[in-house]
């Protein structure tokens, strides 16, 4: 009987020490390599929104003269930007869009 207990208490330990040694697979990656979601076309211009981060290749070229194109003076911290046909005002510090208008020209 003290035979097979210590048969049993070994081969506990081994299974154990076996099941901790074992590689575990975890998916560490916080990138998202599936591609774009369906129905997502990059041959048109970006249709950019509120909220959204103006990206810094796409910051366009930036507005000096907003009355002249209508638009309403930016608050401090923000400026108005021409990107691909609209007028985007960002936030300078986050890059962040406060508001968007098409250009029409």
């Amino acid at each position: 009987m003290k035979r097979m207990s210590t048969f049993v208490l070994a081969l506990t330990l081994a299974a154990s020490g076996t099941a901790m040694a074992a590689p575990q697979h975890h998916d560490d990656r916080h990138d998202d390599r599936r591609g774009p979601p369906p129905g997502h076309h990059d041959d048109g211009p970006h249709h950019y929104a509120r909220g959204e981060r103006l990206g810094d290749g796409h910051r366009g070229e930036y507005v000096r003269d907003y009355r002249s194109h209508h638009l309403a003076p930016p608050p401090r911290g923000h400026e108005w930007r021409r990107v691909d046909n609209n007028y985007v005002m960002v936030a300078v510090a986050t890059g962040i869009i406060t508001s968007v208008i098409a250009a029409g020209r």
